[in-house]
């Protein structure tokens, strides 16, 4: 009966769903247990690139600290609704292309 239920359908719409979550434990792992940069450019060159700050900034975010965000790197402002965006418009696209039926596999049975 669940098998029924349980098909690949939900299951991408179960892992559209949860990216934010994903990316918020990515996030708080990469801040919290790596104390080094992570940047390959500012590695190699010792400069910072455009992007350096970004996970330390969404960091910021998740702990609705705006300010500290923006000190981070100030193309959070941009950058963070720019990926709700593109969450939210996969999520809508992918529930709506799913359609909401049992599968139609049929069980045999043996007279």
């Amino acid at each position: 009966m669940i098998k029924k239920y349980f098909n690949k359908k939900y299951i991408h719409i179960l892992f559209v769903a949860l990216l934010p979550v994903f990316f918020y434990v990515g996030v708080r792992l990469l801040v919290n247990e790596n104390p080094y940069s992570i940047c390959i450019f500012k590695i190699i060159t010792g400069h910072d690139c455009w992007g350096c700050g970004i996970t330390r900034a969404f960091n910021a975010l998740f702990q609705l600290q705006f300010e500290k965000a923006f000190e981070f790197n100030p193309r959070i402002v941009v950058v963070a609704p720019l990926m709700l965006w593109i969450w939210l418009s996969t999520l809508i696209r992918t529930i709506r292309t799913t359609e909401f039926q049992p599968s139609t596999e049929t069980e045999s049975t043996s007279k």
